[in-house]
């Protein structure tokens, strides 16, 4: 059974309102203090599948399937208020690309909250992925047109596990119109105004080969957060919690214990 079909049985899927949303999210109860876990911009709760199985019996892990809304603010003030509502109050936080932008606001704007926090394979000045030919592209293209593009270019892929988790998760289990939104979320983003609080312990997670986060983006965000411990782990693309979950988790394990 591979760690999806492990994960989708061992801890389902679970959605509640929160302030008239539906969040989806998959919680695992283990003990300890939260972890609240961000995917990217095509990803879902259950992205986070192989964190989930390694850790969730040690940890009360939340991955977060958060909403494709218009502004960071608002998706940060969902998932605290989703940590509200599970009555979690204080946590460590995981993200990584799109998400590790967002933890790092939660950090910054909810600093008495979050105990440690992990930015992977992000960015906190996001000019240098942002292009007003992107944005464009974006805003002239329907939901419905970009997923497809997104699928077309997964089906071309080589065959691997990981193909068949994207498949699986962007294919049939996100919306178009969360795919759509978190993906202009990333051309409309601001540049970071304040770093997450030195009193937080900070991991950066890198990958020598990441094709969407080019070195520059890499250094200035090592730079912004010069304290910063800083994992890199070679050949882990933009997914290294899945494609090099082994070398992950043992760098988010140790950081987080």
């Amino acid at each position: 059974m591979n760690p999806l079909e492990q994960t989708r049985q061992k801890y389902p899927k679970q959605i509640v309102n929160v302030n008239g949303v539906p969040v989806e999210f998959v919680r695992t109860g283990g003990a300890g203090r939260a972890v609240l876990m961000l995917p990217g911009a095509q990803g879902t709760a259950e992205s986070f599948c192989q964190q989930l199985i390694a850790f969730g019996g040690q940890r009360d892990i939340i991955s977060i399937n958060y909403p494709g809304l218009e502004q960071v603010e608002s998706v940060v003030d969902l998932v605290v208020e989703l940590a509200s509502h599970l009555r979690v109050e204080h946590f460590d936080i995981v993200g990584t690309s799109l998400g590790g932008y967002v933890a790092q606001w939660i950090a910054a704007m909810h600093p008495a909250r979050v105990g440690r926090a992990v930015i992977g394979n992000s960015f906190h000045d996001p000019r240098a992925v942002q292009g007003p030919e992107k944005l464009s592209a974006l805003q002239n293209k329907t939901a419905e047109q970009l997923k497809l593009e997104v699928l077309e270019r997964l089906i071309a892929s080589p065959e691997s596990d990981f193909k068949r988790l994207m498949l699986d998760l962007v294919g049939l289990r996100q919306t178009a119109s969360e795919l759509r939104n978190r993906m202009l979320l990333v051309q409309r983003a601001a540049v970071m105004r304040a770093a997450v609080p030195a009193s937080i312990p900070v991991l950066l997670v890198e990958c020598d080969n990441d094709p969407l986060i080019p070195p520059a983006v890499r250094e200035a965000i090592r730079t912004h957060y010069a304290g910063a411990s800083v994992v890199q782990i070679s050949g882990g693309g933009h997914y290294p919690y899945y494609v090099k979950a082994d070398e992950y988790n043992q760098a988010i394990g140790s950081f987080l214990a």
